[in-house]
């Protein structure tokens, strides 16, 4: 019997955001190669994350050789979607492909306001309250923690 290999890619250009968990967002993207061929050429690019309605939450600049990103420390209970753009040398920004919207859950009801806030999610970060440190990686730095 011969084994079946997955393709390395589908010649496809796609960006896919999912929840990890309230507080943990997971996005991948499959790039055509002449899509990577051309995103290499430019100077600077960004995969935004963006609240519905309310703009750009954070940036992150990324490398064209890439294909996968956490993103830890999201506010749990908005909607979200990426984009991956191009900035070019006048700060314009080109959008290249957009992602589907998903919903952070809410982590938990809060008993009083003001109290500190903790996932009820095992492995969700380590964020005591809503003013906690938040931090972001590549897929593959991030399983080298």
């Amino acid at each position: 019997m011969t084994p079946i290999s997955l393709p390395s890619n589908y010649n496809d250009n796609t960006l896919v955001l999912m929840v990890q968990t309230p507080r943990t967002l997971y996005v991948y993207w499959d790039l055509s190669p002449n899509q990577r061929a051309a995103l290499a050429a430019k100077k600077k690019l960004q995969l935004r994350l963006n609240v519905v309605n309310l703009g750009v939450y954070r940036s992150f600049d990324i490398k064209p050789a890439w294909d996968s990103f956490y993103i830890t420390g999201v506010e749990p209970g908005l909607d979200y979607y990426c984009d991956i753009v191009i900035i070019d040398g006048d700060d314009g920004v080109y959008p290249v492909i957009y992602s589907n919207k998903v919903s952070a859950p809410a982590e938990r009801p809060t008993l009083a306001v003001g109290s500190p806030v903790t996932s009820g999610f095992w492995g969700a970060g380590g964020y005591t309250t809503r003013e906690g440190a938040w931090t972001s990686y590549s897929s593959g730095e991030f399983y080298k923690k």
